[in-house]
């Protein structure tokens, strides 16, 4: 399965990227996926919680801010969503 991430800043996609995914039906996939995108992005990792999971479950999409990075991040919005 794919995942797209979008970087957005002043509400505009400033990158994106699409990134291959397995197992996004348990937490651990979940957060070996977004991992793969930080990485993939070249951004920190966002702090991943049950809850962010959780909605990513339910919606197909998860949005992280800057409450979400331990880092300083030069972007407004993370958005992870199913491609």
């Amino acid at each position: 399965m794919k995942i797209w991430a979008k970087l957005i800043k002043n509400e505009k996609i400033i990158k994106h990227g699409i990134v291959e995914a397995e197992n996004l039906n348990t937490f651990s996939g979940i957060t070996r996926a977004f991992m793969d995108v930080a990485e993939e992005m070249k951004i920190p990792t966002p702090v991943i919680t049950r809850t962010s999971a959780q909605f990513f479950f339910d919606f197909n999409s998860v949005r992280f801010k800057q409450d979400d990075f331990v880092e300083k991040i030069d972007f407004d919005a993370l958005v992870i969503e199913r491609a």
